[in-house]
């Protein structure tokens, strides 16, 4: 068993990169978080993170700019040094439930904030910024587990079908490659990340017993994403406007965050 420390571009890429990233996308987060008990078009939660000024979109966002620090030496270089010693698949699985432990407690806080500037008073006691559990623990690290194998597993080969297609290997192949495959990752975990929103802003959820707890859960999927009419189901509207909204905060985010760790990586003196 080899243990392999990460180089330093690598460290840097994480510990100012991805604070920086996580910032920038704080409106696309905080309208996916309306999402999860809203029924309105992706344009209308746009609306609705902006509706107090331009600067209220980014509401919370300095809490998950904070745990960013830690969450991308987590994705970067922990991730490196994890798979080093345990594979790709155990890279994946160690980082993203290192990364839970780090963000949970700040990603929870923003989203019930976001909530309660929506509705003031939704959620009268906030979970603090601080505290790495609590509701919907285990479905974070779920969502974290597929959004981290987009990063690591499905970039590679779609870059691989982009440049066979296209003829050509440079960096906007490498780019589309990247954005594709974080693009596919956020879709499968877009239904995890909004039952974790739901979870998070839905106070009554924790004094319910496990089982009504469950039965609310399966009860929010189907109706954010099954449409029962004339006696037939179907997929709901609400299932486009979950991929792309999810898709803009993941897979934006983890394309930036992958290019500026090549981009250190390349361009770090030797």
């Amino acid at each position: 068993m080899a243990f392999e420390l990460p180089s330093l571009p690598v460290i840097v890429a994480g510990g100012l990169g991805g604070p920086a990233v996580m910032f920038s996308v704080t409106p696309f987060r905080n309208g996916l978080t309306l999402g999860a008990t809203s029924s309105a078009s992706a344009v209308e939660l746009y609306r609705q993170v902006f509706a107090g000024g331009l600067a209220k979109g980014w509401t919370g966002g300095s809490f998950t700019a904070r745990a960013a620090c830690p969450q991308f030496l987590c994705l970067g270089p922990a991730y490196h040094f994890y798979a080093s010693f345990s594979g790709v698949g155990g890279g994946v699985l160690l980082t993203s439930l290192t990364e839970t432990l780090i963000v949970y407690g700040a990603e929870t806080c923003n989203a019930q904030m976001a909530k309660n500037q929506k509705s003031p008073g939704s959620i009268p006691s906030v979970h603090p910024s601080w505290k790495p559990y609590g509701p919907g623990f285990g479905i974070h690290v779920f969502r974290n587990v597929i959004a981290t194998a987009g990063l690591r597993m499905l970039c590679t080969p779609c870059r691989n079908v982009i440049e066979g297609i296209t003829g050509k290997s440079n960096s906007m192949t490498t780019l589309a490659g990247d954005f594709t495959g974080n693009v596919f990752a956020a879709c499968f975990s877009a239904p995890v990340h909004q039952l974790y929103g739901y979870t998070v802003t839905t106070p009554e959820l924790r004094n319910l017993p496990a089982a009504e707890q469950r039965e609310k859960m399966v009860s929010f999927l189907k109706e954010q994403y099954l449409d029962t009419s004339s006696g037939r189901t179907r997929l709901s509207s609400l299932v486009p406007r979950d991929l792309f909204m999810r898709s803009m905060y993941v897979a934006v985010a983890y394309t930036m965050y992958s290019t500026v760790e090549r981009t250190l990586v390349a361009c770090w003196p030797k």
